[in-house]
């Protein structure tokens, strides 16, 4: 409890100094984690501390920034014009500019399904069937710009990511879908901008509420390299209901095209939790489904979550997943798979601060 007065007096103290406010939250997990197949039965630990800085001009604007330090940790150990895990931000009557390690317009418009109180490991989103409406974000360096605009329930927002000319010598990934990265760094030779516009509605009932989402994102070259063009289209609808009663439920669809033949694609997925005095659960299904020249295989996969809150920011968590590989598509670059099914699952604790 000491620590936690003197590093609360400290903040105080240093919010004072630059008259702003500086907020400290963190997070923290321990278990045991395991699955079939390769995944190795092993404790799990994790930690996260994240800094909110914030303050308020005279005129009204308010402006700030973010710091995760378990997203830098895990990204690109700070190379340059890489923004993992940082954000800043400027906000008033004419809406909120953010830039850095923020969603994108089409991540910002859909709705993820509901998929219950969480797991330790995430063993009940790390299926094979999972999207989380990244859409085209992080295609680059994960530098994104974004706008968003809210009036009487809806939300606009837009977004553009610039590519900086890093260079790529290892694949990325777009919904599953193998890129290959053929640029060299500093060359002056760099791809096109990432465009991405999403829409919500935010509503109420006799007993509940509703969200329902859109987002469209695309970009024209990501390799202006190589001859033809490659690009990409990603847009989506998503829909969810939650319940007075403690029941959530939610639907998402999105599709992607491609600037090569035979290379289109569809996630299709539906959520459920549900709360109960102390106790959560949550169910999720997704699928993919591609081109049979696609660079990607088919696949699909569930998930199970359940927790029970012990009180104070401590609770009890299970997670399951399971992925299964339903078809082996032929495009080149797509990784190497099997037929089959295979699945995770994890045990612990989690607390909040």
């Amino acid at each position: 409890m000491k620590k936690v007065l003197f590093a609360s007096t400290a903040l105080v103290a240093t919010a004072g100094i630059a008259s702003a406010d500086i907020a400290l939250s963190g997070s923290a997990e321990m278990g045991v984690v395991g699955g079939s197949g390769a995944t190795v039965t092993q404790f799990h630990q994790d930690l996260d501390i994240t800094f909110t800085m914030s303050g308020e001009t005279d005129g009204g604007i308010t402006f700030g920034a973010r710091v995760d330090l378990d997203e830098i940790a895990g990204g690109a150990g700070g190379a340059a014009n890489d923004d993992w895990g940082t954000s800043v931000f400027i906000s008033g009557e004419f809406g909120t500019l953010t830039m850095g390690d923020t969603d994108g317009g089409f991540d910002a418009g859909m709705v993820e399904v509901p998929a219950g109180p969480g797991s330790i490991n995430d063993a009940h989103t790390g299926h094979a069937g999972w999207n989380g409406n990244g859409g085209l974000d992080g295609l680059y360096d994960g530098q994104i710009l974004s706008y968003s605009y809210s009036v009487s329930g809806f939300t606009i927002t837009g977004s553009v990511e610039m590519e900086d000319d890093r260079g790529y010598a290892a694949n990325r990934v777009v919904m599953g879908t193998q890129i290959v990265g053929l640029e060299t760094a500093g060359d002056g030779i760099t791809g096109d901008n990432i465009y991405g516009i999403g829409a919500q509605y935010a509503g109420s009932f006799g007993g509940g509420s509703y969200t329902i989402g859109a987002g469209y994102q695309t970009v024209a070259d990501i390799d202006t390299v190589t001859a033809g063009d490659q690009g990409f289209d990603v847009m989506g609808v998503s829909a969810q209901v939650t319940l007075d009663s403690g029941l959530a439920l939610g639907v998402n669809y999105s599709t992607i095209s491609s600037d090569t033949a035979g290379s289109d694609g569809t996630h299709t997925a539906i959520g459920a939790s549900y709360a109960f005095d102390a106790i959560t659960v949550g169910v999720n299904y997704g699928q993919y489904d591609w081109d049979a020249t696609a660079a990607a295989h088919d696949t699909s996969g569930y998930g199970i979550s359940a927790a029970y809150d012990l009180g104070g920011g401590l609770s009890a968590q299970l997670g399951y997943g399971s992925s299964t590989v339903d078809a082996i598509n032929t495009g080149a670059g797509a990784p190497v798979a099997a037929l089959g099914t295979t699945s995770t699952w994890s045990l612990g604790v989690a607390m909040s601060f």
